[in-house]
């Protein structure tokens, strides 16, 4: 309360001296522009933090407010917000519906970052398709004399053409076979400055302020239409003053209509009338123009709007959708929800948000698939609070029907150990068929996907659900993340922007999920003993059947046979529940991602009830092993790894009885870690020598200066601002009301438990001491006051302070009052209890 107090009091302070200020304005918690003194790039609290060594701890932002000009523009005063080369007109008054959504800030530089690269990729295609339009790579060209000055009288000197060696024609066809799908041709400028340049149009769909739109016209050099549309009429009058006040109005067009009826008439534009004189009702459809890049980026959800914008797209063009409802598609308190918006179900775990964002992927798939158009994952990033997809559709009816065998279902025990399955949609085998002639052909035979086990899981026998259907294969392209790193993170343009720390840290993260093509594949861990017993079970021949011969392999059992075997080797426990014994590791579709989703070694001892292992451990002890371990974007402290469970269990069984033993008793029968740990499928016996939790081997690299890997929220209700709406209020205005409306039904819910208390007899006045003595045993705590008195459930569940109530005399704090919301630092202790002094002398007195 005396924090909250210390940082209302600061906050008039400063609103005190922004009133008394005649030509600045200050933005509240505005992002600092680019520092040329050496700090890391993005301006980022956090980076600030990691290089002082306290990344550990949180702390409050203090980031340093800037200070942003002014302009008059037809004689109204309005701030002038950078960002990137663009800049934006924001208006005094406080009933302008379109606001500056600094939050987003990473969102648009990231998005600027890929639209530049996918730009150079398609213009590299355009110009290795005109190569083969002229003749293929194998024709000759002129040779001329190099020349370091680039004299043109050396070069008019030199004779037109050079009889090509065998030597030479093998250099220039190396040249021209340069079309590999990221490497860009280097241009001559001069050259390119004399040529018009190839169509490049955007669509930035819901545009808000056109500060998206204006980036793209300003920053990304081979642009040459700019669509900015929105249905707002405040939205469109701040486009047009941003559109007049940046100089780009021959780039960006302005489109005041609904989004999706927009992109429809895009794919479908109107019949124009074409008589002719033996039909004079004869109709002339015009020619389309469609987009190369259309952005999405919408308050919510993107699903209304992504079937239209496949449409309204080129073929081989890029989609851009960011979803900012992760309540709905990384959170399983709506799950009618999610599977009306995305045609799936969410998933319950750590790894929900990438779960999420496959499902999202899913959705979009599904939709092409419609109109025989096939998405490619150029990259998917889950991203605080949103997820931002960046998608190449192509037009190929023969890659729609790899959709099924690209899907899956999670079978998650999310009640027990947390272990899961993914169950393939359908399956794709590839088959090599040699003619006579000596001619490999290459095609693919389709089918249904077999079902999972059982539906309890076998490491503890708990009932699993059902996730999805998802996204199977992987979310990023390495070769586009290699030419984003290599190339265009150098640019001059790209190395001003504000969050290029957090952009290059994620897109290493997202660049580590990508299983390498030459990695070996995993050794499989020591069966147990009942495994050991199922497998000989099975290439045992039945009573009755004839042995085989020499040299026949054992497994020649019917499906039926084999079914029958598992399940009569399947081991009951407490006589009810049975669990297969069956290795979970399975061969998965030849194209899917092995490193589908993460684990957390967090949860991992959660379940066992013992303490941590560091996550270099886990993965020295699994590189150890011969696998693949990586981590994720989407959460700290998460490992991506093609390891079965039964090998991250065996692990963790490693941890419990060699490095951190367990007390006796910890576990019961009952729970999901003692069948993990003493279960029959266990080996009393088993070895653990080949598990090594060497910590220098699982040890990360070292980052670059300046990078932020995993960024932390900067302060409390923290998130999505406000959608704008028409009550006269700003969004910063809107999103504090809705804080304080947060607190009120908190208060709200207060009051009524303190009421069910009293009418229950319970001792207010040892209210305090009570909470204090839960406080201290809440580990095994009963929720018991002294004097032998017992709260009610609902007021045991919560601490309530009593003393501390809502009266006339002590106001109750709202988010209004909170000067968290200004980006200012905390107060010191000295300085909290010198003002808690001053305000119990001012209500004595």
């Amino acid at each position: 309360m005396a924090r909250r107090k210390a940082r209302a009091a600061r906050a008039a302070a400063n609103k005190e001296n922004d009133d008394n200020a005649a030509t600045d304005i200050t933005l509240p918690d505005a992002p600092p522009l680019p520092s040329t003194d050496g700090a890391p790039p993005g301006g980022q609290a956090q980076a600030r933090q990691q290089q002082n060594g306290n990344s550990k701890k949180r702390k409050s932002p203090h980031p340093d407010t800037s200070v942003l000009e002014t302009a008059e523009v037809n004689g109204v005063t309005y701030k002038v917000q950078p960002e990137g080369l663009a800049k934006i007109l924001l208006p005094n008054e406080k009933s302008h519906e379109v606001f500056y959504n600094y939050i987003q800030q990473f969102n648009r530089d990231m998005t600027m970052a890929v639209t530049r690269a996918f730009g150079e990729v398609l213009e590299s295609e355009r110009k290795a398709s005109k190569r083969k339009h002229r003749g293929g790579f194998k024709h000759k060209k002129k040779q001329k004399t190099p020349d370091s000055n680039n004299d043109p009288a050396a070069v008019a000197a030199a004779p037109e053409a050079v009889t090509p060696t065998e030597d030479t024609a093998a250099a220039e066809e190396d040249e021209m076979a340069d079309d590999v799908e990221f490497t860009i041709d280097g241009a001559n400028p001069a050259d390119d400055a004399t040529k018009p340049k190839q169509r490049f149009a955007v669509l930035d769909a819901l545009s808000a302020t056109g500060l998206r739109a204006l980036r793209y016209a300003k920053e990304i050099p081979f642009v040459t239409h700019v669509t900015a549309n929105d249905m707002s009429p405040s939205a469109v009058e701040s486009i047009t003053r941003n559109v007049e006040f940046n100089g780009v109005s021959d780039i960006v067009r302005l489109s005041h209509d609904n989004a999706v009826g927009h992109m429809y008439r895009t794919a479908f534009p109107a019949y124009l009338p074409d008589p002719a004189p033996g039909n004079p009702h004869r109709m002339k459809q015009t020619r389309p123009e469609k987009y190369h890049v259309i952005d999405l980026d919408p308050y919510g959800s993107a699903a209304p709007f992504i079937d239209s914008a496949l449409q309204a797209l080129e073929d081989g063009g890029l989609l851009s959708v960011t979803c900012t409802d992760a309540a709905i598609f990384a959170s399983t308190s709506y799950p009618e929800k999610t599977f009306a918006t995305y045609g799936g179900l969410p998933s319950k775990g750590d790894y929900s948000h990438e779960a999420g964002l496959r499902m999202v992927l899913m959705s979009i798939a599904t939709t092409a698939a419609r109109y025989g158009l096939h998405i490619e994952p150029l990259l998917s990033l889950s991203i605080d609070y949103y997820c931002r997809v960046f998608v190449r559709v192509r037009k190929s009816p023969e890659n729609v029907k790899k959709l099924a065998s690209k899907s899956m279902v999670v079978v998650a025990c999310d009640s027990g150990c947390g272990s899961w399955k993914a169950q393939e949609m359908g399956t794709m085998r590839e088959r090599t068929n040699v003619s006579r002639a000596g001619v490999v052909n290459t095609n693919f035979k389709y089918g249904i996907a077999q079902v999972v086990d059982s539906g309890n899981c076998e490491h503890c026998g708990f009932k699993m659900h059902v996730a999805g259907p998802m996204w199977s294969d992987p979310i990023h392209s390495a070769g586009f993340l290699n030419h984003l790193l290599s190339n265009v993170l150098g640019n001059e343009v790209v190395r001003e922007y504000g969050t290029l720390g957090r952009v290059t840290g994620m897109l290493k993260l997202a660049l580590g999920e990508l299983m390498p093509v030459d990695t070996p594949p995993p050794t499989p861990s020591p069966a147990s003993p009942v495994q050991k017993a199922e497998e000989d079970k099975i290439v045992t021949p039945a009573p009755g059947q004839a042995k085989p011969a020499e040299g026949e392999p054992l497994d020649r059992l019917t499906t039926k046979r084999k079914a029958r075997q598992r399940a009569d080797a399947a081991v009951v426990i407490n006589g009810t529940t049975p669990i297969s014994t069956s290795t979970p590791y399975r061969q998965r579709n030849p194209t899917s991602d092995p490193l589908a989703l993460f684990i957390m070694p967090t949860q991992l001892s959660r379940v066992l009830h013992c303490e941590a292992p560091s996550v270099s451990a886990v993965r020295g002890a699994l590189l150890g092993l011969g696998y693949h371990v990586t981590k994720s974007h989407c959460r700290p402290g998460s490992l991506k790894t093609n390891a079965p469970w039964s090998a991250l269990w065996r692990i963790m069984r490693a941890w419990i009885k060699v490095e951190r033993p367990i007390k006796d008793g910890t576990l019961s029968e009952g729970m999901a870690g003692y069948r993990i740990l003493y279960g029959p499928q266990v080996d009393p016996a088993e070895d653990f020598s080949d598990v090594v939790f060497d910590e220098a081997l699982g040890k990360d690299k070292d980052k670059a200066k300046g990078e932020i890997m995993y960024q932390m929220n900067p302060n409390a209700y923290w998130g999505p601002m406000a959608k704008a709406n028409k009550k006269g209020l700003t969004a910063e205005e809107s999103s504090r009301q809705g804080n304080a409306e947060k607190d009120k039904r908190r208060r709200e819910e207060k009051e009524r438990r303190m009421k069910e208390a009293e009418e229950q007899g319970v001792d207010l006045a040892g209210q305090q001491q009570g909470k204090k003595k839960r406080r201290k045993n809440k580990k095994g705590g009963n929720g018991e006051l002294e004097g032998g008195d017992m709260l009610p459930p609902a007021t045991a569940a919560e601490q309530i302070d009593v003393t501390k109530g809502v009266t006339e005399e002590t106001p109750a704090r709202t988010r209004e009052s909170d000067g968290a919301q200004y980006g200012m630092a905390g107060i010191s202790a000295s300085d909290l209890q010198r003002l808690d002094e001053q305000e119990s002398a001012a209500r004595k007195a």
